[in-house]
């Protein structure tokens, strides 16, 4: 089961009232010892991204590595919303499915960007915390943002007003031309398939982004703490992580560490992929002292 797609996640006697199936990519096999880390991508994030950490991470630390898709995304089911709290109980019942395979009791938790805020919903709410052993936040706040930090929202109407009577390489090209950021383009195009005639396809389900885009930027997870080992990991450029969040982020984890990289834009793990494992791997192995990693971070 090294790297091979698991077409469903099951139910085990799980507390969520989800029904949603997260597709996902696993790294390790049954042999694999320790606790099981879970990966959560962003807006349009796919479990693709995530093989070269992903196998990185799973060799370092010896355990299973699971990278799923949000629901309304790639091979995962669809759904006419997708707020904070339903990705939340999404994920629940996908770490309770790893815990019945593991047979472990908990898991090791990651989110990036949206990925992130679902995940910080998911640990401070209380029935569901206990699953978490330790939990990572890749550059994003619990807190909402501006719409000033709208960067997905020209990309999704450019995504929705493009000509889908094409091919998928015409369709990049013209989207290419309109999308200025590099790594939001590289992202986006993870996100386009085609049928069997040829034609291009987004595989996510974009009318329902668009519509929830704003929520999705906007939403303040303020209530709830979790107790456990935390590691915010910040892109110093970025703005996704800003020092006026500082405070409300050390209340609802009263046990966070902080590790920052000059060298990265919002995707660490595509930007700086050693200092990303690098920090998760020595957090995960000392979570009570994160050592230079923590004495670093400038937040």
């Amino acid at each position: 089961m090294n790297s091979k797609l698991l077409n469903v996640a099951r139910r085990f006697n799980s507390n969520s009232t989800s029904q949603m199936m997260l597709a996902n990519l696993t790294f390790g096999n049954m042999r694999s010892s320790g606790t099981p880390l879970i990966l959560v991508p962003g807006l349009f994030g796919t479990k693709e991204n995530w093989i070269r950490v992903g196998k990185e991470l799973s060799q370092r630390l010896g355990c299973m590595v699971f990278a799923v898709e949000n629901r309304n995304h790639g091979g995962s089911s669809m759904a006419p919303s997708m707020t904070y709290p339903e990705m939340a109980d999404d994920l629940v019942g996908f770490i309770d499915w790893v815990r019945k395979i593991t047979g472990e009791d908990q898991v090791n938790l990651h989110g990036h960007s949206m990925g992130g805020k679902t995940v910080t919903q998911l640990a401070t709410t209380p029935e569901y915390a206990p699953r978490i052993k330790n939990l990572i936040v890749e550059d994003m706040s619990p807190l909402g943002y501006p719409l000033k930090r709208a960067e997905y929202l020209d990309c999704i109407k450019h995504m929705i007003a493009t000509d889908m009577n094409k091919s998928r390489d015409e369709v990049m090209a013209e989207l290419g031309e309109k999308v200025s950021k590099v790594l939001l383009y590289q992202f986006v195009r993870g996100n386009l398939g085609e049928d069997v005639n040829g034609k291009a396809q987004w595989t996510c389900n974009l009318n329902v982004i668009d519509e929830t885009y704003i929520y999705l930027l906007s939403h303040d997870i303020r209530f709830g703490v979790f107790d456990g080992p935390t590691l915010f990991q910040r892109a110093s450029g970025s703005g996704f992580l800003p020092a006026a969040h500082k405070n409300r982020i050390e209340k609802m984890f009263p046990m966070v560490k902080f590790a920052e990289t000059a060298w990265s834009n919002h995707w660490i793990h595509a930007d700086d992929p050693k200092f990303f494992v690098d920090s998760i791997c020595e957090f995960l192995e000392q979570p009570d002292d994160l050592g230079q990693l923590g004495r670093k971070a400038m937040i």
